[in-house]
């Protein structure tokens, strides 16, 4: 969607159908796991499944919801959704895959160069399933924030951006308390969404604001 573009219902239903589709696929993808249908072993990526050669894993964790999943399916949604309303769908797919797929390689790669420099420090790690939707939420959250910056540009606006950031953050923390190392991925994850979003070229020409968009910019700037 444009800036300024005129908030299109036909087309926000359309990617409201989108997002719950692929929620409704990953939830039954679930339920499939949870039941004992899939099991992590053919699903869950690790360091050592993809040091070995098993790249597809990759693709294959993020199409589950890790623990709590009411609040990963939920979560999934609505974020998808925000981010599908600001961005291109193209944009959204990308930041999707980036955030999956290429952070979980940054953070592997990082985790594999400190096993080489003090072996062992991350022993632990070499063997855990990873999956779940949490980086691409992360890589969402990126997309959402990187627009929203462009697009209302108060510093109260970006105060309060930066402020919904870091709630999303402990939301997730929340939900999450026991991290570790590979979950340093959703930082890069968050990062590769704003750079997708941030560097992607928007159309020429794009008309001014509409009314919604000068009500909002007016009232974050009394803020």
């Amino acid at each position: 969607m444009k800036y300024g573009e005129s908030v299109d219902p036909g087309r926000l239903t359309a990617r409201a159908a989108v997002i719950c589709t692929v929620t409704l696929a990953a939830g039954i993808a679930t339920a499939a796991n949870s039941a004992g249908w899939l099991g992590l072993s053919h699903l869950a990526a690790s360091p050592r499944a993809v040091a070995e050669g098993k790249v597809w894993l990759l693709f294959t964790s993020g199409v589950v919801a890790d623990r709590p999943w009411l609040p990963s399916l939920l979560g999934f949604a609505i974020v998808g959704f925000a981010a599908l309303s600001l961005a291109r769908a193209r944009v959204v797919f990308v930041a999707a895959l980036a955030g999956h797929v290429l952070a979980t390689l940054v953070v592997y790669g990082f985790l594999g160069v400190v096993d080489a420099v003090d072996h062992g420090a991350f022993a632990n790690l070499d063997s855990q399933p990873d999956i779940g939707l949490s980086a691409i939420i992360a890589a969402w959250i990126g997309v959402i924030s990187a627009m929203l910056w462009r697009r209302y540009r108060p510093r109260r606006a970006h105060a309060l951006n930066v402020l919904a950031c870091i709630g999303c953050a402990l939301i997730g923390f929340a939900f999450r308390p026991d991290l570790n190392a590979l979950d340093s991925e959703h930082i890069v994850a968050f990062a590769l969404g704003v750079a997708v979003a941030a560097c992607w070229p928007e159309p020429a020409g794009q008309p001014e604001h509409d009314d919604v968009d000068r009500e909002l910019e007016q009232l974050l700037t009394r803020v």
